[in-house]
C-alpha cells in the first residue's frame, strides 16, 4: 500500500474541482434563431455535436489529472518495503561478553538465556544479536533467519573488556530503529557497568528486559602489581564468603617462577610481597579455576625510566611565581617528575625534536606565543605529545585553536562567576569514574570538596567531556589531535579561581593528568579500554611509540573493577534507562525518508503531469 512523506500536499488535489466547475458553467442551451431561407443552412458545414462533447470531456480529464498528479508529486509517495511491512518489530539480544562472564556456569547460562530470547520472540519479529563489554558489536543485524542468530550466540565468548551497559543499549537501539522493538540484556548485572549518574536514552516504543545469568561464582583476582623499591607488591582480592588458600606465582622476564602460599580472608584483599625482584618485566598469577579467568594474572614493567622532563609553560617561565602549586604537585610523592619552566618566548626557540623530549607539556599561559611557537606546539601534539591546559585569564582561545588544530574546534569563553551573594558553591564531579584520570584518586577521594567560584566556559567539537561542574558547565575535556591528546581543565591551577591546590586530591589529579596525556610514560601501564589503536586489546606486554619517535614496553591489563562481584538489582538497572517519547517518531520519519529517497516516485508523477498538460495543449488547439 502506498504511503506519503508529506500527505498534507494531497489537499492540493482539491484544485481539480476548478476545471470541473468551469466545464459545467459553460453548458447552457443554445439560442433558437429563425432563418427565412433554409437553403443557407444546408450549405453550411455541420459539426458533429457528439465528437465535440467527447473532446471537451477528454480535455477536462487531462486538466484534472495534471492537477492531481502535481499534488501527488509534492506529497512524495513511496511504497514501504516488504520487510518493513512483514515485520511488526525487532527483538535484539544484547549479550554481555565482559570477562566477568567467563566462568563456565555463567557462560552457559548466558548462552541459554540468549537462545530463549530468540526462540520466544514474536513470530513476525526480526531478530538481531549484539555483544558488548567496553564497546559493542552488532554480530547479527536484524533478520528473519533465526538459525543464523542462534548460531552466532553459540560462537560468542567473553573477552577481556569490562562491562559498559550504555554501549550495549546504544548499539541495540540502533538496530531496533523505527517502530516497536525489544532489547533483551543478558548479563550478570555487574554494578560497575553503570557509572555514577550515567543514563541511556531509548525510544518510548523500545522495551527493555533483563535476563539475569545469576550470581557469579566466588572469584580470586590479582588487582594490582606495583614496584616498591627493590620489592614487588601484588594485591590479591577474594570475593568468596569463606577464607581460602591460594598459590601466587611471580615470573620475571619469562624465567623461573617464585611461588607463595597465601591465606585469603573472606571478601577481602591482602598484599603479597616478593623481596628483591630484579628484571625488566614481571607477571603475577594466582590459581583460580572457578572464577573469572582474565583477572588471574597481571603484568608490570619494572624500573620504567622517566622519559624526559615535564615542561610547564608560563608567561615568564618563573615557576615559583607563576606555577608554584603545579610545580610542587608534580614533584611530590613516589611519582615525582622532573619539571622545567619555559616562558612563552622560550617555546618558540625550541626545535621540534627538543619539544618531543617532553612526554607532556602543561600550558598555563599563551600570551606571547608567536606563530612559530604555535606551529611548534601543534606539531608536537600532532606527533603524539601530551598537553594539559588550564583555562584561565592567561589563556587565549585563538591560540589554543591554533595549537590543537581545526579538527578540535575548542572554544573558551568569558569566565563565569557565581552570582554575588549566592550561598551555593560550584563543585566538580566526574562523568566517567573509570577514566584513568579519576581512577587514580581512589575510591575514598572526592572532588566534591573543591570549590570553583570562577570557571571558563568550554565547548569543543570532537572532545569528550570527562567531568562537569555542579552548575552544568563542562569541567574537564579530553581532545585528540593527530596522534596526541590534550586534557583541558575548565578553571585555573594556581589557586586564583578555586581552592583546588589546597585539597589532597590536587596532587594525584595533576600527576595522573600528566601521566595520561604522556601515554603512560611514568607508570607504563594501559587498561584494555584505553590502549592505543596499534596495541592488541589483550593482557600482556606491548611496544608503544612515544612522541619522540622511540618505543617503549608497557603492560596491558584488564580493568580490576570488573573483578568485583557486587551486583545491581533489576530496578537499579532500569533506573538508568530513560525512554524518550519523540525518539520513535523521529526514527520512523527518518526511515520513511530513506525509503522515499530510494524510490523517487514523485519524479514519475511530475513527468506524467507534464505529459497530460502537453496532450491537453495540443487537443485544445485543435478544438479551437
Amino acid at each position: 500500500m502506498p504511503s506519503f512523506l508529506a500527505p498534507w500536499f494531497l489537499a492540493g488535489a482539491a484544485a481539480a474541482a476548478v476545471p470541473l466547475v468551469l466545464h459545467l458553467l459553460r453548458r447552457h442551451p443554445e439560442q433558437r434563431v429563425r432563418f427565412a431561407a433554409v437553403r443557407l443552412l444546408k450549405e453550411a458545414p455541420v459539426e458533429h455535436a457528439a465528437h465535440r462533447r467527447l473532446r471537451e470531456l477528454l480535455l477536462l480529464a487531462l486538466r484534472v489529472a495534471a492537477i492531481v498528479l502535481l499534488a501527488v508529486a509534492f506529497a512524495r509517495p513511496f511504497f514501504r518495503s516488504a520487510g518493513a511491512a512483514a515485520a511488526t518489530g525487532t527483538t535484539v539480544v544484547a549479550l554481555d561478553t565482559s570477562y566477568s562472564m567467563s566462568s563456565r556456569g555463567t557462560l552457559a547460562a548466558g548462552r541459554r538465556l540468549a537462545r530463549e530470547a530468540i526462540t520466544n520472540a514474536a513470530a513476525s519479529d526480526r531478530v538481531a544479536v549484539v555483544t558488548f563489554a567496553d564497546t559493542a558489536d552488532a554480530v547479527v543485524p536484524p533478520t528473519t533467519d533465526r538459525a543464523a542468530a542462534l548460531a552466532a550466540i553459540e560462537r560468542t565468548a567473553p573477552g577481556y573488556g569490562a562491562t559498559r551497559y550504555r554501549a550495549g543499549l546504544l548499539a541495540a537501539s540502533r538496530l531496533v530503529g523505527r517502530g516497536p522493538g525489544k532489547i533483551v540484556i543478558v548479563t550478570d548485572l555487574q554494578e560497575t557497568g553503570w557509572d555514577a549518574g550515567e543514563q541511556s536514552l531509548l525510544p518510548e516504543s523500545t522495551a527493555v528486559a533483563i535476563a539475569d545469568v545469576g550470581v557469579p561464582p566466588a572469584n580470586v583476582a590479582v588487582t594490582s602489581v606495583r614496584q616498591s623499591g627493590p620489592d614487588i607488591v601484588a594485591t590479591i582480592r577474594s570475593t568468596a564468603a569463606k577464607p581460602r588458600d591460594v598459590h601466587v606465582r611471580l615470573t620475571i622476564d619469562n624465567g623461573a617462577a617464585v611461588e607463595k602460599a597465601v591465606s585469603l580472608p573472606s571478601n577481602d584483599s591482602v598484599d603479597v610481597t616478593f623481596a628483591s625482584a630484579r628484571g625488566k618485566e614481571a607477571a603475577v598469577e594466582v590459581d583460580d579455576r572457578d572464577g573469572f579467568q582474565a583477572d588471574n594474572v597481571r603484568f608490570v614493567v619494572l624500573d620504567q625510566p622517566t622519559r624526559g622532563s615535564i615542561a610547564i609553560v608560563t608567561a615568564n617561565g618563573d615557576l615559583d611565581r607563576d606555577a608554584f602549586f603545579v610545580r610542587h604537585a608534580l614533584a611530590a610523592g613516589g611519582n615525582a617528575r622532573i619539571v622545567v619552566g619555559l616562558s612563552t618566548s622560550a617555546v618558540a626557540a625550541q626545535s621540534a625534536s627538543e619539544l618531543a623530549t617532553h612526554p607532556a607539556i602543561v600550558l598555563l599561559a599563551t600570551r606571547g606565543l608567536e606563530r612559530h611557537a604555535r606551529e611548534g606546539l601543534a606539531q608536537y601534539v600532532k606527533q603524539g605529545g601530551g598537553l594539559v591546559l588550564a583555562a584561565s585569564a592567561d589563556i587565549d582561545a585563538q591560540v589554543v585553536a591554533d595549537v590543537l588544530g581545526p579538527g578540535v574546534m575548542l572554544q573558551l569563553t568569558a569566565p563565569a562567576e557565581l552570582p554575588q551573594g549566592s550561598t551555593a558553591s560550584r563543585t566538580l564531579a566526574a562523568t566517567d569514574l573509570r577514566h584513568p584520570l579519576f581512577r587514580a584518586l581512589g575510591e575514598g577521594a572526592s572532588l566534591g570538596l573543591v570549590k570553583f567560584p570562577t570557571i571558563a566556559r568550554l565547548a569543543g567539537a570532537g572532545c569528550q567531556t570527562l567531568a562537569r561542574f555542579s552548575t552544568g558547565e563542562t569541567g574537564v575535556m579530553e581532545c585528540t589531535a593527530g596522534d596526541g591528546r590534550a586534557l583541558v581543565f575548565g578553571s585555573d591551577l594556581n589557586n586564583r579561581w578555586n581552592d583546588f591546590p589546597q585539597h589532597a586530591t590536587f596532587v594525584p589529579f595533576l600527576q595522573e593528568a600528566v601521566r595520561y596525556v604522556g601515554r603512560g610514560s611514568g607508570a607504563g601501564e594501559f587498561l584494555i579500554a584505553s590502549v592505543p589503536g596499534d596495541v592488541p586489546k589483550k593482557p600482556g606486554f606491548a611496544a608503544v611509540k612515544g612522541a619522540d619517535g622511540t618505543t617503549r614496553r608497557v603492560a596491558v591489563n584488564v580493568d580490576p573493577r570488573e573483578s568485583d562481584g557486587t551486583r545491581l538489582s533489576a530496578d537499579e538497572f532500569m533506573s538508568a534507562v530513560t525512554h524518550l517519547k519523540t525518539a520513535g517518531a523521529i526514527e520512523a520519519r527518518l526511515d520513511a525518508a530513506q525509503q522515499e529517497e530510494g524510490q523517487r516516485l514523485w519524479q514519475y508523477a511530475i513527468v506524467a503531469a507534464i505529459a497530460a498538460l502537453a496532450v491537453e495543449g495540443v487537443l485544445a488547439a485543435r478544438t479551437a
